[in-house]
């Protein structure tokens, strides 16, 4: 009786579900990854209103925090360009400079002096992922000769975009703080699903995902 009672609980607990609500990815960003922040910027970019005259000629900058990531992206080359913004930030603002020429605006043109510079402040710009498990996970013990596979019975492995920044805006010549844009958020999600061990199927608010 005891003896059942054991094995019962020792099922019971390997069965137990487990929710990791945020996750740093580890490895170089996968296409999903890269999808998710490139539509969230755009999507941001859907909002944006600017108090500028039609088809000025505008100066764009850009800067926000340096990530962990492109911490650890960096080389020996790097070393001496610490100053220098990451591709994060170069892609922000060549995002931005996009946008901004669809709407008729100048951009950086050189044979014409820019009357005003629009610096876009990066406020935020990554993944999250969490992952909400219910089965045995895998089982690899010194005390059985042999490794039990994971045995999923419903696991949900979310990934998140997110993007939020806002533009602000400058007398070029002056100096003098003009004003600057609404805060502008972008979220994507690309949401991963397996139940009963072989089921599987996923949720994307993405166009064309991997």
């Amino acid at each position: 009786m005891h003896q059942h009672v054991i094995v019962g609980a020792v099922f019971l607990a390997l069965l137990m579900g487990c929710s990791l609500e945020q996750e740093l990815s580890r490895t170089p960003r996968t296409a999903v990854e890269q999808v998710l922040l490139t539509q969230a910027v755009t999507q941001a970019l859907n909002n944006l209103t600017l108090q500028l005259p039609a088809g000025v000629n505008v100066e764009l900058d850009a800067t926000g925090l340096e990530s962990d990531r492109s911490r650890l992206r960096m080389t020996s080359s790097d070393l001496g360009s610490l100053n220098s913004p990451n591709r994060d930030i170069l892609y922000i603002r060549d995002t931005v400079a996009a946008e901004l020429g669809r709407r008729g605006y100048l951009v950086r043109a050189r044979e014409m002096e820019s009357p005003y510079l629009v610096r876009v402040m990066a406020e935020s710009f990554g993944t999250m992922q969490g992952i909400t498990f219910f089965g045995m996970p895998p089982v690899q013990s010194v005390l059985i000769p042999f490794a039990l596979p994971e045995l999923t019975l419903y696991k949900q492995q979310n990934q998140s975009g997110y993007a939020r920044l806002h533009l602000d805006i400058y007398d070029n010549r002056t100096g003098e703080f003009l004003g600057s844009s609404a805060t502008l958020v972008g979220r994507t999600f690309y949401n991963q699903y397996t139940m009963l061990f072989f089921l599987t199927w996923n949720r994307t608010d993405i166009d064309a995902p991997p």
